[in-house]
């Protein structure tokens, strides 16, 4: 997960998220895929008019309901927290949090391949954010950023389906 320094942003009145340029007055643009990062891959029309949240898993797909009542605690706490701020600055404390997460596992396994460790830091990251889902359709490119990093397909699929709708805007610096 690449994370981008949300401080450098501007954000217009239509939600477009410019970069200033310190050498210029000019403001660049920045897609939704390098904004998003890795996982958005390439932008398919047909799902444009599907609404972002409409695929949400029973209680049985949740990866937060399989765990241990005190971890379940310790995210909640996280989720407590993390609900109260904005999307945008969610992202890097998610990311934190599922470090932490996969450490305390590695503590306690004798063995624990590099693969393993990263597959706990999704799965981390992946329960908090069920924790924090509203299931509101996604508002913004930092929500669809953090839903990218998911491992549900169907959290993915939504941040695909609002980044399909978006249409290329631009900026004109006043």
């Amino acid at each position: 997960m690449h994370d981008i320094d949300p401080t450098h942003f501007d954000v217009s009145n239509d939600a477009a998220v410019a970069l200033q340029s310190p050498q210029s007055r000019r403001v660049q643009m920045m897609s939704a895929v390098t904004l998003c990062g890795r996982a958005a891959g390439p932008v398919q029309l047909d799902t444009v008019l599907g609404v972002a949240n409409e695929n949400v898993p029973t209680a049985e797909g949740m990866l937060y309901g399989q765990l241990p009542a005190a971890i379940r605690g310790a995210i909640d706490e996280w989720a407590v927290h993390l609900s109260a701020r904005p999307w945008r600055f969610r992202r890097e404390a998610m990311t934190h949090f599922a470090r932490v997460f996969a450490e305390q596992f590695r503590r306690h396994m004798d063995e624990m391949t590099d693969e393993e460790f990263e597959s706990l830091k999704e799965v981390g990251y992946t329960c908090l954010l069920e924790r924090l889902e509203d299931g509101i359709r996604i508002a913004d490119l930092h929500q669809a950023r953090i839903y990218l990093d998911s491992v549900h397909d169907h959290h993915r699929e939504a941040a695909r389906r609002f980044l399909n709708s978006q249409a290329p805007r631009s900026l004109v610096h006043a």
